[in-house]
């Protein structure tokens, strides 16, 4: 017999080894509890398909009778205790309030298919919902098959137990879609009941049936990793009576914060103290590696395991409060919170750092933000009104007229994830939840249809203009694009800084020649606290992104061909700029030169190299060495000067190798290198030719800042001095004028 999906009947083995008649069997918990062993499950199989098979009440009493039942405080085994015969009798009328509640996590037995079930019907903000995942079990191999989810249910109660009804959405395709699941009542001293689930077509025909023993009232566990900067104090927990709110007084842990959500995160303790980097301050590329280096329990594959690392501070500012890193290959698996800013001990520094936590968390289980909810799969209006872990307090906007920013969220915020982002910790698919999963964001953002149709009406008075550098590229060549805004009218603006995509408050699409629409994600998302600046009528507020390289795709003008380019912009309340559509073609290589730098420059650690704007790590040492190998063998070819970039940005900065016995080895700055790359870039761009205008104002910048930080004031002023030079020979906007002016006082 061959099965084509995993919810049609299957044969299943004798004890003899041969293959007995389908049979069709109910399992009753007041019948006893069966369970029904299939040995041999082959991929294809539907685990919610009818099956029988011998010895089943057998296995499944042994297996019942050696599972500890998971106590009523979140996950941890109780002793074990003999179940009674049958449920006490409880009093007419009085029973919904002398019995425990039935939600929480079910495991069945590890036999043929093993089912994780959730059931989300009472309890603490109940949902309505069912949920699971399934897992082949062949031999001592445990593999991962599908999960399915009941968004509605029906519930019926009586006096002994509880019957759950609803259809539920597959990730394969089944027929079986119907689900009942029975829970038998018991009072809250009591070890809770099994519960099972029977399968059945919308027509009624059966499926199969699983008996599953309380497991946790947590609907998933995740392991979290916490390592430390040295010298921080990285917190503990926040009383939210400290301070006005919108919820109860009460104490809040990270965990218990993820508790609340259903969520129990274990700490592994294995949490170490990581040498603070030079001067104190993390770059991207000294935090990627010290995450690859530290996490211990990393794997290359999806598992619920998280890294966060406390620290101090990053070279990006104060504003700039947790970093979730992204990369291709697995994702989502570690983050970090920066403490530089609210260290004091203070209530409001406490609150911030349970908020900054929970949020860069919330980002591993493939949270958006708040406001960019229209970018998930499928897309949701964004909720600029939610009082959630994952909004921004300052973008806070309740609507009706009523006020809103900061301290208005303060006070109404009680400290949870609103009711869409519950249903997707406890009920997402899988693989869209799992750290290493589903890439953050997978097929998100504006709808393809729409991602190049222009909106009906705008009255924001916000024009986005964007371009790309440089003009002619051929293949291999980095793809920098130039995003302006400009502002019609007054109003409240993000800074030009924040308007780089690694911020969120900007997106890019992507039309490849291909045919597909790739949805930019950068490979580093910084979580930074939206710095507004009143922007004045006529003013021009510009930024440039290196958007060659992405989190989920890898390299992405691979191709010769033209692309279509279009950018988003999330204003402060809430409206959607569009910009216009750019063009770029990409050449094909010259000769056999252009060729060999165009494979260097292609590779997957090439840009993400680009994207850091250098690394020391020997993570991406092939990536370094490869731009190294352009820069001295191909120096003359046009791609050249994207190298001396990248590398003379890294020789200014110092490098903090984190090793996984916790040391530290520090590169200091070799500014003698950093001047002759990056002045050797400078010139090669103050034509037509070369690198944008903003990344040389930018490298110029940096280039100033590292030499002061080394105490050299006078090679500083005049690096800014040139800067400035430039950029009014340039007839850069006003907006990088003041910038440069800033750093550079009486220019």
């Amino acid at each position: 017999m061959t099965i084509t999906e995993p919810n049609a009947g299957v044969p299943v083995l004798g004890l003899d080894g041969g293959i007995d008649t389908e049979v069709h069997v109910l399992a009753e918990v007041q019948a006893g509890g069966y369970a029904f062993e299939s040995a041999g499950f082959a991929p294809g199989m539907d685990p919610s398909a009818p099956r029988a098979g011998a010895a089943t009440m057998e296995t499944t009493a042994a297996y019942m009778a050696t599972a500890e039942p998971a106590a009523r405080d979140g996950g941890r085994a109780a002793p074990q205790a003999a179940p009674p015969a049958a449920p006490p009798t409880p009093v007419p009328g009085v029973f919904a309030t002398r019995l425990g509640t039935v939600s929480g996590r079910y495991r069945s037995p590890a036999i043929g298919f093993q089912l994780e079930l959730r059931v989300d019907v009472d309890g603490s903000r109940p949902l309505g919902r069912l949920s699971g995942d399934y897992y082949s079990v062949v031999g001592g191999t445990t593999t991962y098959y599908g999960s399915w989810t009941v968004d509605a249910v029906t519930v019926t109660r009586t006096p002994t137990k509880i019957i759950i009804v609803g259809t539920a959405r597959t990730t394969w395709l089944s027929t079986y879609t119907v689900a009942t699941v029975t829970v038998g009542r018991r009072s809250p001293s009591q070890p809770s009941a099994p519960a099972t689930i029977t399968w059945s077509t919308p027509s009624g025909a059966q499926g199969a049936t699983y008996v599953c023993a309380f497991a946790s009232s947590a609907y998933r566990t995740v392991e979290l990793e916490q390592d430390f900067d040295q010298g921080v104090t990285a917190f503990n927990s926040y009383d939210t009576s400290s301070l006005p709110s919108g919820g109860p007084g009460r104490l809040l842990t990270v965990g218990a914060a993820y508790r609340e959500a259903g969520i129990q995160m274990l700490d592994t303790g294995a949490g170490n103290v990581v040498p603070a980097p030079a001067g104190g301050v993390w770059t991207d590329d000294s935090l990627h590696h010290a995450m690859e280096a530290h996490f211990s329990r990393w794997a290359d594959r999806p598992q619920f395991k998280a890294w966060l690392l406390h620290a101090n501070a990053h070279e990006f500012g104060t504003d700039l409060r947790g970093i979730m890193f992204d990369r291709k290959g697995p994702q989502r698996q570690g983050c970090a919170s920066f403490y530089q800013r609210i260290s004091s001990g203070s209530a409001v520094d406490l609150r911030n750092q349970l908020y900054v936590n929970v949020h860069e968390l919330g980002h591993c289980f493939n949270l958006f933000h708040s406001f960019h909810k229209s970018h998930m799969t499928p897309p949701m209006p964004n909720r600029l009104d939610a009082l959630s872990w994952m909004n921004y307090p300052r973008n806070y906007e309740p609507g009706s007229g009523a006020p809103g920013g900061e301290a208005a969220f303060w006070e109404a915020f009680p400290f949870q994830f609103d009711d869409l982002e519950l249903a997707h910790l406890r009920h997402g698919f899988r693989d869209a939840i799992v750290m290493g999963g589903n890439p953050f964001g997978t097929d998100a953002a504006l709808k393809v249809a729409d991602a190049f149709s222009d909106p009906v009406l705008d009255r924001s008075g916000l024009r986005l203009r964007i371009s790309t550098s440089p003009e002619r590229p051929i293949l291999g060549t980095p793809v920098v694009l130039t995003i302006e805004l400009a502002v019609d009218r007054q109003q409240f603006v993000h800074r030009p800084e924040q308007l780089h995509p690694k911020y969120g408050f900007v997106e890019v699409v992507i039309g490849r020649p291909r045919g597909d629409v790739v949805v930019h994600r950068p490979p580093v998302r910084h979580c930074a606290v939206p710095d507004l600046v009143p922007g004045g009528r006529e003013q021009v507020y510009p930024v440039s992104a290196y958007i060659g390289y992405d989190a989920v795709v890898g390299q992405i003008f691979e191709d010769v061909g033209t692309y279509r380019i279009r950018v988003s912009y999330v204003a402060p309340e809430g409206t959607i700029v569009l910009s216009n559509i750019a063009k770029v073609r990409i050449g094909g290589p010259h000769d056999d030169r252009d060729e060999r730098v165009a494979d260097l420059m292609l590779k997957d650690q090439t840009g993400m190299v680009l994207t850091l704007l250098g690394s020391d790590s020997g993570y991406l040492r092939e990536g370094t060495e490869a731009l190294r190998t352009i820069q001295t063998e191909y120096a003359d070819h046009s791609n050249a000067v994207y190298a001396r970039l990248a590398l003379g940005m890294s020789a200014a900065r110092l490098f903090t190798g984190v090793r996984p016995d916790g040391s530290v080895g520090i590169r200091n700055r070799n500014l003698q290198e950093a001047d002759t790359l990056l002045r050797e870039a400078v010139d090669a761009s103050r034509g037509t030719e070369g690198l944008d205008d903003l990344t040389v104002f930018q490298a110029l910048a940096y280039l100033a800042n590292q030499h002061a930080a080394e105490d050299d004031q006078f090679g500083a002023r005049s690096l800014r001095q040139e800067a400035l030079g430039l950029a009014r020979e340039k007839n850069a906007p006003a907006a990088v004028l003041e910038s440069i002016q800033t750093e550079t006082p009486g220019a």
